[in-house]
């Protein structure tokens, strides 16, 4: 198989890929069949096919490619694992109330529960029911981990390393420079926050965290009804009309079985980007709507003739980091004011620079936890150094049930870090050429526009070159969460 040919099919697949995990997480089908889908197309990663790729990684769409097959390659191998991992998740429920209430939508009911000590039992029982995917997540990790040597890497943290250009080594001395730089700021608004929820910090959990993110206080001006209506002002300032965007489908419909997980689906680049969210109501939904619109903005103004690889493959950091420009909007000034009508918010920053502060630490010490789960033999007390390496990063208490539940494949949290190192300088550059109110400027739009246009060509460090800066930096970073106005 030439490598036009090889790139036709691969596109195919992901269509019908992401059409399958769309359905899936929608809550429009209970199963996620994947084996089909990778019967049809295997061809794509058979052995002889992905050790040719990755011989060939001269070229950047040589590389992307061999990223592409080395980790489909993997996922083949597990897809089995998945599906099953899948249908117990979507099987599994949980008693509350006299009611038998899905896994996933138990979740949503922890994070609004007001009651401590009842959401302190919901989260047990949630965790009990999350132990209960662990065997099988553990034999799918180790399979992983087994597959990335039969392709000739030294292990998995080096084939992630290697083929997705993610810096593990000098990324985790950056993030470990970030916890201990915004170690205090963190403590002091955290404390704040828990005793105006009436928590004793002593005995905080990582569900109490969640139902403070909430911010049940703040729902009356984050609305349901005005969800759609605020970030379809946002783009129109930036010169975008949502309700013209035929390449573009929202799916906000309420289904028992929908993840509460926010996600884009780009099922074709550009032709069919789709938003999935499932509205409960306050600030999670506003946040949750605008990342993913920054996915979906970003997927459908890449240039349609672009190269395969440059448009659906590369470095994810990238959409990640204009996910994030996008998705911090409901947390700024200017844009309370501007699109929400908003004049009193200080304690709602307050809260927005908790939440930040948290997603930072505790992805920095995921990172941490992931070097170590994947360079160990998958073992009991690996659930005791997530609870232990997390818990200190967040300062609230862990459940070590979810050491296996909280990971995703390929080391994503690196790519959510770089991003957030990316989304920083990106964001200042928006302010320097079109003011703190950059999101009502039409030219502010035309600017980002053609950055989507490159899709993912650029890596996250090359795109920050393109910016002014020699390249991904935590100083920044570091430095908007500390400048952060608390008061």
């Amino acid at each position: 198989m030439n490598a036009e040919d090889y790139a036709n099919q691969a596109e195919s697949f992901l269509a019908d890929l992401n059409e399958e995990y769309f359905q899936h997480g929608a809550g429009l089908k209970e199963e996620l069949a994947l084996t089909p889908i990778y019967s049809r197309y295997h061809g794509l990663f058979e052995l002889d096919t992905v050790s040719a790729l990755l011989g060939d990684r001269r070229s950047r769409r040589g590389r992307y490619l061999a990223h592409f097959g080395a980790f489909g390659f993997v996922e083949d191998d597990l897809r089995e694992l998945t599906e099953q991992i899948a249908a117990m998740e979507v099987r599994s429920t949980v008693e509350w109330d006299g009611e038998q209430v899905p896994h996933r939508k138990a979740r949503v009911l922890a994070s609004n529960e007001p009651d401590t000590a009842r959401r302190h039992e919901l989260e047990r029982r949630i965790v009990a029911a999350t132990e209960e995917l662990n065997p099988q997540s553990a034999l799918r990790l180790a399979r992983a981990h087994a597959v990335a040597e039969d392709l000739g890497f030294a292990d998995y943290v080096a084939m992630c390393d290697e083929l997705a250009g993610l810096g593990l080594a000098r990324l985790h001395d950056q993030t470990q420079r970030l916890l201990a730089a915004t170690s205090t700021a963190y403590e002091s608004v955290l404390l704040a926050h828990l005793a105006s929820a009436g928590i004793s910090p002593e005995e905080a959990t990582n569900g109490d965290f969640f139902f403070v993110r909430r911010g049940l206080g703040f729902d009356p001006l984050f609305t349901k009804e005005g969800l759609v209506p605020a970030l379809t002002r946002t783009l129109a300032g930036l010169g975008i009309a949502l309700e013209s965007q035929g390449n573009v489908k929202l799916d906000l419909e309420e289904r028992p079985q929908k993840t509460p997980r926010a996600f884009c689906a780009p099922v074709r680049v550009p032709a069919d980007v789709r938003l999935v969210i499932r509205p409960h109501g306050g600030r999670d939904d506003y946040f949750a709507l605008f990342h993913e619109a920054g996915h979906v903005e970003h997927f459908a103004c890449t240039r349609s003739e672009a190269p395969f690889p440059f448009r659906c493959l590369g470095d994810n950091s990238v959409t990640e980091a204009y996910a994030f420009v996008i998705g911090n909007l409901p947390s700024t000034p200017e844009w309370l004011r501007d699109v929400l009508g908003l004049t009193e918010f200080a304690d709602y920053l307050s809260l927005a620079r908790l939440v930040d502060l948290n997603y930072l630490r505790r992805y920095s010490a995921k990172l941490a936890y992931e070097l170590e789960l994947h360079r160990s033999p998958i073992r009991d007390e690996l659930a005791a150094r997530y609870a232990e390496l997390l818990g200190e990063a967040v300062q609230v208490r862990m459940w070590p049930q979810n050491h296996l539940y909280d990971v995703d494949d390929f080391f994503y949290c690196a790519c959510y870090l770089r991003a957030w190192m990316l989304e920083v300088q990106l964001r200042r550059r928006l302010v320097e050429q079109f003011g703190p109110r950059w999101f009502a400027h039409k030219e502010a739009g035309d600017y980002l526009k053609e950055l989507w246009s490159l899709g993912q060509e650029l890596t996250a460090d090359e795109l920050a070159q393109r910016l002014g800066y020699p390249g991904l930096q935590i100083e920044p970073l570091i430095e908007d969460l500390l400048s952060q106005d608390d008061s």
